[in-house]
Formats: structure tokens, sequence, C-alpha cells
């Protein structure tokens, strides 16, 4: 029970810090002209980029999660939902795509170009959309929240959010030409080519899917927490029984 409510405390941070930290990165691209780094946008085009749309999409589902994180540190016994079980693990697996895109994709892709350097997809707001956000909500959902699990077959549902995104994609940049193909997935106008980006991104998907609900199992069965006792027990209930605070 101790672990729990710690755990419950750690989830609470992590949810609370990546609805904190994408709202500020999302606000960065109505503050300034040219946002930052690879993603130049201003305003609500910014909503363009998977990346923006993936983050914003799991704080979301962050923020929902909040309530039930309140609940369990007043003590109420409250069960996750089936369904928001699944949505926090689809929610965090588009982040995880948008991580190891960035960093097995375009990154190699930007520097063999000469177009943009390693730290241009880490530049001021986009280190928290490409790297700390993502993270933040793998290590919650693997770690602090691995007690709730559900059916693998439900694992599938992370293929909607870039299946949807694709379409979207496909027909802006393609059919209405409303988008520059700044994801260069044509290839520079080489459209018969784009099969070869949907099965890369559609790959990554799957892979990334299959790592966040393994290393849950992962965490459930093999892993001995006494490290995390240790903290809960000598630190937060010091904190709580100490006279000096």
């Amino acid at each position: 029970m101790e672990r729990k409510k710690l755990f419950n405390i750690l989830s609470f941070v992590c949810n609370l810090l990546i609805v904190g930290l994408v709202i500020w990165a999302v606000l960065f691209y109505f503050i300034y002209d040219t946002g930052s780094g690879n993603m130049s946008a201003h305003g609500f085009n910014c909503f363009r980029y998977f990346t923006i749309d993936s983050n914003v999409f799991c704080a979301i589902v962050c923020a929902i999660y909040l309530y039930f994180n309140i609940m369990r540190m007043a003590g109420k016994e409250v069960v996750i939902p089936q369904w928001l079980k699944v949505l926090k693990f689809v929610a965090t697996n588009t982040v995880a795509v948008t991580f190891f895109v960035v960093l097995l994709i375009l990154v190699p892709g930007g520097s063999l170009q000469g177009s943009y350097t390693f730290l241009d997809f880490y530049d001021r707001n986009c280190s928290v959309l490409h790297a700390i956000g993502p993270l933040l909500a793998m290590l919650t959902l693997i770690v602090f929240e691995k007690d709730d699990q559900f059916d693998k077959k439900y694992t599938y549902f992370q293929f909607l959010p870039v299946v949807v995104y694709g379409t979207v994609y496909f027909y802006c940049v393609v059919v209405a030409n409303v988008w520059p193909d700044f994801y260069q997935f044509t290839f520079g106008g080489k459209y018969y080519l784009s099969p070869i980006a949907a099965i890369l991104v559609l790959g990554v998907s799957y892979g990334a899917a299959e790592l966040l609900y393994f290393l849950r199992k992962l965490c459930v069965k093999k892993i001995n927490w006494g490290f995390y006792e240790f903290i809960y027990t000598y630190i937060f209930r010091w904190t709580k029984t100490s006279s000096y605070i």
C-alpha cells in the first residue's frame, strides 16, 4: 500500500509537469513569430505538426488522470476506468512516436541534408516537445502507473492517431497543396515513395507500443522496488513525522 501511495504521488507530479510544460511549449508559438529549432510556425499554424498534436493529446489525457491521482491522494479508493487506461497508453505512444521519429529518422535526415543540426531539434520549447515531455510520459506509464494494466489487444488503438494524422497530412500536402512537405515524407515530390515513409512511421508506432507494453509487464513482474520503498520510508514518512519541519 505504501508503494502505491508513493507511485501515485510520483504519477501526479509527472502528469502535472507534462500538462504545465506542454502549455508553455504551445504558448511559445503564440508569443514568438517563428517558433524555435526545426519547427517554424506561429499561432494556430503550429497544430499542423504531429509533434504539437501528440503532445497536446498526451497533456489532455494527463490532465484527466490528475483527477484520479488527487482522489487517491485524498485516501479514496478509486479505480481507473478501462477507457482511460487505454487512452493513457495510446496518448503516451503518440509522444513516444514523436520522440523516436525525431531521434531516429528526422535528426539523421536533417544532418545528412545539412538543413538542421542535432541541437535544432531540441532548441528551447522543442526540447519539451521532442524529448522531455515524451520521456516523462513514458516513465510515468511504465513505472508509476504500471499497475493500471489492460489486455494487450487494446494496444493496437495506438495506430489510430498516426493513421488519422497521416491521412490529413497526405491530403494537405499532396491533394490540397496547402502544406509544405515539412516532414519530407514525399521525398521531395516523389509521391510514389510515400508508402516507404508510411511504413517507417507505422513501424515506429508499433515498435514503441510493443516496447511500452513489455516494459510495463517487466516492471510488474521482475524488478525489485526496494529502492522506492526506501525513499518512501526514510524520506516521505520522515518529512511527515519530523519535529524539525
